[in-house]
């Protein structure tokens, strides 16, 4: 006979077991938010200004037939609501006449820049605005005929940088793209770089910033064959890197794609989305670089069997994967890869028929996740056949990591901050409360050389010339700080 203490004891691990598997599992949640876009809205572009305020972009006709608007409106996160729709530019100059969607971007100064492409000639134009939208410039014509998926990026340094593709005159054979960027300014000091040769001519491109003022490039290229992979190239500061492919899926196609990559990156690590149907396969994947895109992690495969593409992406602080992509039925889906590179299941944010399959889904991060038990919020931007729509949706980050294998595993707030460094003391000044480090590169963060870190009294009074260390940096109001110092057992 079993003693009553073991059969209390497994009754009680019984109901412990019963307790939690009752426990509902952690969902990600999503809410559609109403936006000031008129009936028939196409052409939804999403970005975040240097203070962190999300600007939505878009294609309506106004109430007199035949004239077409260019709008935007910004988002209010704390009363979650979008403000009234206000003109950028309307008429004959705002009617556009290709796939590619509006760009904007906005600068460390609050200036944006708005770009889109109207007439047979697919011409660019833009204009500008110096108050935040008030008001802005007449439209101008802008980098010229035959030029297509312009992209841009705000560099860390406020800088914008703007990558496109472009047809080169060729008097004999095909036409080809090529791929070109440049920092936006006087031509004469920043002249066009031409990134690739040979490029695929319809697929759009992706940029994304790093700390250390550089940026990585994404976008499909066009080898022997009819290779149509994707490929990366990083951009420096002041000079670019010889591209290299981001994964040799094989998709060899005569025709190009329209379906592009998508990048998102924190620090130095970047995540990235894209489409293929290599071996007659069509899928969407997703991949994860620690360090500034030099390497790719074997991708993952997101997809639900059928899909149309249309990626987009975003990272979060723990190092959390999100993506949307669209299926063939006119499903938007989003799925949470975790931070150990293993994919959630998907979840559905918008049903069969409700989607074009022709329309870009964009994400923007609202809230980062912050450590703990806090969650995440982001928006995704996407037009049906009735209009724009948006979509505030809400990931429970901390609950799904500890979660995850029934262990209380959720990163404090404390282990978010920063990113790891290590290196050997240059010199100490406790005058200026700095020290040099010496260090090789922190890909995304810096560049590799010897640079001065802020540190508190504590820090200074601990470390040793010479010394190597291992430690957190970060940027606190402009400046690097070193902190959460350990030194090298050894000098």
């Amino acid at each position: 006979m079993r003693p009553l203490s073991f059969l209390l004891s497994l009754s009680l691990l019984f109901s412990v077991s019963a307790a939690a598997a009752e426990k509902p599992a952690p969902r990600i949640t999503h809410s559609d938010v109403a936006t000031p876009a008129g009936p028939g809205a196409l052409g939804a572009a999403l970005t975040t200004a240097a203070d962190g305020t999300l600007w939505l972009m878009w294609f309506e006709h106004a109430a007199e037939p035949g004239l077409p608007t260019l709008r935007f409106s910004t988002f209010d996160a704390t009363a979650q609501r979008w403000s009234a729709a206000r003109i950028i530019v309307s008429g004959r100059d705002a009617l556009p006449s290709s796939p590619d969607f509006p760009q904007f971007v906005i600068d460390d100064r609050g200036h944006a820049t708005a770009v889109w492409t109207v007439g047979s000639q697919h011409e660019r134009l833009t204009t500008t605005s110096t108050d935040r939208g008030a008001t802005w410039s007449p439209p101008i014509k802008a980098y010229g005929t035959g030029t297509e998926k312009l992209s841009f990026v705000r560099l860390a340094d406020g800088r914008i940088l703007a990558a496109w593709l472009s047809n080169d005159v060729i008097t004999t054979g095909p036409k080809l793209r090529k791929l070109y960027a440049r920092l936006l300014g006087d031509p004469s000091t920043a002249p066009a770089t031409l990134i690739d040769p040979s490029v695929s001519e319809n697929s759009a491109l992706a940029l994304t910033a790093f700390p250390d003022g550089g940026a990585l490039l994404a976008y499909r290229g066009r080898a022997e064959g009819e290779v149509r992979d994707i490929r990366t190239a990083r951009f420096r500061g002041n000079a670019w890197d010889e591209s290299r492919p981001l994964n040799n899926d094989d998709w060899r196609i005569a025709a190009c794609p329209v379906n592009g990559p998508r990048l998102a990156s924190d620090g130095g690590r970047v995540s990235a989305v894209w489409f293929t149907a290599a071996d007659n396969d069509p899928r969407v994947l997703a991949s994860y670089s620690p360090d500034a895109g030099a390497r790719f992690l074997l991708p993952l495969r997101l997809d639900n069997g059928r899909p149309a593409g249309q990626p987009d992406t975003l990272i979060l602080r723990d190092g959390a994967i999100l993506a949307t992509w669209l299926e063939t039925d006119g499903s938007l889906w989003l799925r949470r890869i975790s931070p150990d590179f293993s994919a959630d299941d998907p979840v559905a944010l918008a049903p069969a028929g409700t989607v074009s399959t022709k329309t870009h889904p964009r994400l923007a991060l609202l809230r980062d996740y912050t450590g703990g038990t806090e969650s995440a919020q982001l928006l995704v931007a996407f037009t049906t056949a009735t209009g724009l729509r948006t979509l505030h949706i809400t990931v429970p980050e901390g609950e799904l990591l500890t979660a995850k294998g029934n262990c209380d595993c959720a990163p404090t707030p404390e282990q978010l901050m920063g990113y790891a460094a290590r290196g050997a003391v240059a010199a100490i000044s406790t005058e200026r409360g700095t020290i040099h480090l010496v260090h090789e590169e922190f890909p995304g963060l810096l560049f590799a050389g010897t640079h001065e870190f802020r540190a508190d009294p504590s820090v200074l009074s601990a470390v040793q010339l010479g010394r190597r260390l291992f430690g957190r940096i970060e940027k606190r109001s402009g400046q690097w700080w070193l902190y959460d110092v350990r030194l090298a057992q050894s000098p």
